[in-house]
């Protein structure tokens, strides 16, 4: 049981060979999901843009050893349970698929792959541009962090390897 967007039937072309939509959310993730959930539950017509090729990538691009420092219990997005014993520490590979199993669960409609490389406003619109096409919102939800790369101070050289 899936809630549906109808998403390419009530975008509309309108500049330029923009797709149109009532809200665009930047971010496949827990928050984007989340956002895109809530829009879909009340018919609201929408898309979200992912960077990444699969919806989770930024989960299963860190180390290896990574798990969640919260039990399943907590680490569900509403309307779909985390698939885990209520005390289990999930690691990043699980949250990863979860996220994944949960978009395709509701339906939501993710371009996964669309980088996003300008946003900005136009009148009463904004427009994004991303993967080589352009979309037109009333609303933008940017739902993305940008701590996807390490920042490693210029002293970890002088650190002990076991450490970095």
């Amino acid at each position: 049981m899936g809630i549906q967007s109808d998403v390419e039937g009530r975008g509309r072309h309108s500049i330029a060979g923009a797709r149109r939509f009532e809200t665009v959310i930047i971010g496949g993730g827990q928050a984007g999901l989340s956002v895109g959930y809530h829009l879909a539950k009340r018919g609201r017509p929408f898309v979200i843009l992912e960077a990444n090729e699969r919806i989770g990538d930024s989960w299963r691009n860190r180390w290896d050893s990574l798990r969640l420092f919260t039990p399943a219990c907590y680490d569900g997005l509403e309307g779909l349970p985390f698939p885990a014993d209520d005390w289990a520490f999930p690691t990043k590979d699980e949250m990863a698929d979860y996220l994944e199993a949960y978009a395709a669960h509701f339906g939501l409609p993710v371009r996964t792959g669309v980088r996003v490389e300008r946003l900005y406003k136009d009148g009463e619109r904004f427009v994004v541009a991303a993967g080589g096409e352009l979309f037109e919102a009333e609303n933008v939800v940017v739902a993305m962090a940008d701590f996807q790369r390490p920042l490693v101070p210029a002293f970890a050289g002088d650190l002990d390897p076991s450490i970095v």
